[in-house]
């Protein structure tokens, strides 16, 4: 029996979850516009004002993502931030908003200043913390201390990030890279998996049920844990 059959409703089966990640590479994802409006739902009138808000910004600025144009890309913060909100294990408003601004130092013209001033220091921080210096990207030691940063943060970033993984996840077969590949699902094994099941039990499931789809079709060989 497939382990995501009881996974959480806001997420579907994973062959329907990539083919809808597929499409999104070619035309705007209009499913994720409908999880927002599902994790809006979910909230008070003022929790509500605050996320759309939020969302009316990023959703406004410009992007920069390698074969993606910048409205194709924004659903992906979109998806995260609604299954920060969606998920309820974080206060929502701060989990929403970190998830549809978890990416914006990195792919956008946007400084941290900015995002301080409009959204607060925690926000900030946070932002920060899940931003990767791609430039060490696969350094162990870099690595190691990014996630223990995110370990000890607030529960929201974590949040963000495993959702920030598995959103990417089903897409992991179009990296034409096999070593990159191999890195990004270990990577997930032992850093992300781990805070998922803690934080998350039910995502966390449905995580490694993804991780263990992607690797036998990519036909990955993983050292031992």
């Amino acid at each position: 029996m497939d382990a995501a059959m009881n996974a959480p409703a806001f997420l579907s089966a994973i062959a329907i979850e990539r083919d809808r990640r597929m499409a999104g590479r070619e035309a705007p994802d209009a499913h994720a516009r409908v999880l927002w409006d599902r994790a809006l739902a979910t909230v008070g009138t003022t929790e509500r004002a605050a996320l759309q808000s939020a969302c009316d910004y990023a959703m406004g600025i410009p992007y920069r993502h390698e074969g993606l144009s910048s409205e194709i890309y924004s659903a992906h913060p979109l998806r995260v931030a609604s299954f920060a909100v969606l998920s309820q294990v974080a206060p929502a408003v701060e989990a929403g908003v970190v998830g549809l601004l978890h990416n914006v130092l990195e792919v956008s013209d946007v400084p941290a200043a900015e995002l301080e001033q409009r959204f607060g220091d925690s926000v900030r921080r946070q932002v920060e913390s899940l931003t990767v210096e791609r430039a060490q990207q696969w350094d162990a030691d870099y690595k190691r201390n990014y996630y223990a940063v995110l370990d000890a943060g607030p529960i929201a970033a974590r949040i963000v990030k495993v959702f920030d993984k598995l959103d990417n996840l089903y897409l992991l077969g179009v990296n034409p890279d096999r070593e990159t590949k191999r890195r990004y699902a270990e990577e997930i094994r032992n850093a992300v998996l781990p805070m998922a099941r803690r934080d998350m039990p039910a995502v966390g499931a449905y995580l490694a049920a993804l991780l263990s789809d992607t690797i036998a079709s990519e036909r990955l060989e993983l050292p031992a844990a």
